[in-house]
């Protein structure tokens, strides 16, 4: 009987429906009732968490009804009244019922023995999913943190991966990505040890939410594409709803209307039949994004009024901060200011409140107070955005800075043991030999001259290493204090004229608003696309980039490119040509990495050529690989400049260094990219009088 429970709770977390028909075939085994029977208690516990996770609610909430009725036969489980309030708490947060499932929970936690500890843990983690529901996040990760504390001493690794799970996810609530990451990727990394199907469906899922917020849209589409496979295979409704309402979006971000709507109705229909409101609510902002795109600003607004409704009356905070920004960009949309300012103060005013929100919401005040001509206020507002964003990428650095230290005082570890590794197998090693050499008499007296010689030669070595790789750690982390210090340097430069401009229209001392607004935007762009750079520069050195290699027409890619081009070559009288000399125009290759590689090319060759000059763009093919190259006239870059200007955040000296509002990252950046491909990029002059830069990426062979 042992035997089966335990091949019951393993096949409930792999296949819900089999699970179910596996236990009714054991209820067969009971003529009638049998409260006092262990066996046939958690056989009836198995059932109600199948029914719940299967969605049939009824079923689930009359089941436990009659469970609880038993109650006083079975006295002798002493964790049997915790265990029935625990799994009515489930069941009522899975219907979005938050205040009957956390009375519940209280109720479950005043109920459980002390040293039934991983129910006690079970509780804590439903009791942190409510909360973080209610956007309650800070208590969240306490009380999740507290379940992680009770399970970690025992080793129980598929509640350990459950509740790493949870607290990614409160950590991307919070905006800590790194955090979120790093707890999902354990979180997955278990549930594939245990292969627990459902485990690794969400794991997918939430680590898809991250990708999708860093606007990685391909690698974000694959997760949630796998995660609905196994969510269908695995039959919860809520799970398919939120894997389709996820794809909705990701289709949607990518203007693939179209495939958004089709998953966006699914996902609705879903939510609809189970009941959830807070899940529909969420479902239904989706489409009222949807028929934004569509310009169908009516239909949008009905829709996300219906979401704000459903979303309040599930006391759902953190799916009405989300319906409530999508009215307030219909608003936008429609020229309603002064509704959208109104609901934007109303929402400010709420609590727990998340920085990314604050910082968007800030961001469309300004939008709007700016559209009525309140400048004085829409800097305010600016003013307000900026400390948001502020804070959101310090927290980010401190996060980095963590890290990096981490990592640090890993490696030293991990170097300390190779050495203690090294003498010990050094020490076994000089034994094993004065073992061997007793009793050979004249050839003793060579051995040992033989072994010190060697223990000489090795102590050196290994002192020669260590000093290397001490050299080498000197040098890293000067590098690195060096990029921290340009970082800095680069950040305080924009933000010290920003804060000139704000100023000078505090003070009424800028004559036109409408022209210091406008240096205000432009410096807030210069700003984020320079925090964009620094951030994709620093995945790219940890080795986070992923390419999605497609076969991909090269010369379709780059005449499109060019001609995207040619109206900003336009505005200062500058030529732009394109010329190919291919065998087959098809490469496998990642096209939108190498999109930004040529745009950041094209990009920098219009800022730094003169008025009037030239630049040429050359495709060659064949069979060693594929080769592109641009060059462009005068002003050109010094010899001993060209072989910097991959580095990040070098200055050329003379025409070309950065006045631009560059990052000083973009061809830092278009090296990791195409040294990711394989390839190479070098600079060289032109004979146009400028610069000519030649990328190659040779074909790779086939797996």
């Amino acid at each position: 009987m042992q035997t089966s429970l335990s091949q019951l709770s393993l096949s409930l977390e792999q296949n819900p429906k089999q699970t179910l028909v596996k236990v009714e075939e054991l209820n067969q085994l009971f003529l009638h009732p049998q409260p006092s029977s262990r066996f046939w208690f958690e056989l009836k516990v198995i059932e109600a968490k199948a029914k719940t996770r299967l969605g049939q609610f009824d079923q689930a909430k009359q089941h436990l009804y009659q469970l609880e009725s038993y109650l006083p036969v079975m006295g002798v489980f002493q964790d049997a009244p915790a265990q029935i309030k625990l799994l009515q708490a489930q069941l009522a947060l899975k219907q979005n019922d938050i205040g009957v499932g956390l009375l519940l929970l209280e109720q479950a936690r005043d109920l459980v023995p002390k040293e039934h500890v991983a129910l006690r843990s079970d509780i804590l983690h439903s009791l942190a999913w409510a909360l973080r529901y209610q956007a309650k996040y800070s208590e969240a990760e306490q009380v999740i943190k507290d379940a992680i504390s009770l399970v970690a001493p025992i080793e129980d690794k598929a509640r350990l991966a459950t509740y790493y799970n949870q607290l990614g996810v409160i950590y991307d609530y919070m905006g800590s990505l790194q955090l979120a990451l790093r707890f999902h990727e354990r979180s997955l990394n278990i549930q594939r040890q245990l292969q627990n199907q459902q485990g690794i469906s969400n794991s997918l899922y939430n680590i898809g939410e991250i990708y999708r917020d860093l606007e990685k849209y391909p690698q974000a589409l694959q997760h949630f594409k796998q995660a609905l496979e196994v969510d269908k295979a695995l039959g919860d409704p809520i799970h398919i709803a939120n894997s389709h309402g996820k794809m909705s979006q990701v289709h949607l971000q990518l203007g693939e209307i179209p495939e958004a709507l089709s998953h966006s109705q699914e996902g609705i229909e879903l939510a609809r039949a189970s009941g959830a409101n807070s899940d529909l609510a969420w479902q239904l902002s989706i489409l009222a994004n949807i028929y934004v795109a569509q310009e169908a600003l009516t239909q949008a607004l009905v829709t996300a009024k219906e979401a704000l409704t459903l979303a309040i009356e599930a006391k759902a905070k953190r799916t009405e901060h989300t319906v409530r920004i999508v009215m307030i960009e219909i608003w936008l949309a429609q020229s309603q200011y002064e509704s959208a300012l109104s609901e934007i103060e109303w929402v400010l005013d709420l609590p727990d409140i998340g920085t990314s929100y604050r910082a968007t919401l800030y961001r469309y005040q300004a939008q709007a107070l700016q559209a009525l001509g309140q400048y004085k206020y829409a800097v305010q507002s600016l003013e307000s955005f900026i400390e948001s964003r502020t804070q959101l990428y310090h927290d980010l650095d401190k996060q980095q800075a963590l890290t990096m230290q981490q990592n640090v005082e890993f490696i030293r570890q991990e170097q300390a043991l190779k050495l203690i590794q090294n003498e010990q197998a050094l020490a076994q090693a000089t034994l094993e030999n004065l073992k061997l050499q007793r009793g050979m008499g004249a050839s003793l007296l060579l051995c040992f001259m033989a072994i010190g010689i060697y223990i000489y030669k090795r102590q050196k070595q290994k002192q020669q290493f260590v000093e290397l790789e001490a050299d080498m750690m000197a040098q890293s982390l000067t590098q690195k204090n060096r990029l921290l210090a340009d970082v800095s340097h680069e950040l305080r430069t924009p933000l010290a004229a920003l804060k000139l401009t704000v100023e000078a229209m505090q003070h009424n001392i800028e004559p036109d608003p409408v022209k210091g607004f406008v240096k205000i935007q432009k410096k807030i762009s210069h700003l984020d696309n320079l925090i964009k750079d620094i951030y994709q520069s620093a995945q790219f050195d940890n080795d986070a980039m992923v390419l999605d290699k497609q076969p991909v027409d090269v010369s379709v890619l780059l005449q499109e490119i060019v001609e995207e081009f040619q109206p900003m070559y336009a505005t200062k009288q500058q030529s732009l040509a394109f010329s190919e000399d291919v065998d087959s125009t098809l490469f496998e290759l990642d096209a939108a990495r190498i999109r930004q590689v040529i745009f950041n090319l094209l990009r920098n060759s219009h800022f730094y050529t003169s008025a009037d000059g030239q630049t040429r763009v050359m495709l060659t093919m064949n069979k060693k690989g594929l080769t592109i190259s641009t060059e462009d006239s005068f002003p050109g870059v010094a010899s001993e400049d060209l072989e910097k200007i991959f580095e990040r955040l070098y200055r050329c000296e003379g025409s070309r260094s950065r006045d631009h509002g560059g990052s000083g990252l973009g061809l830092a950046i278009c090296q990791q990219i195409v040294q990711a491909h394989g390839g190479s990029i070098s600079a060289a002059h032109s004979a146009l009088g400028g610069v000519a830069i030649t990328l190659h990426i040779p074909h790779q062979p086939q797996a």
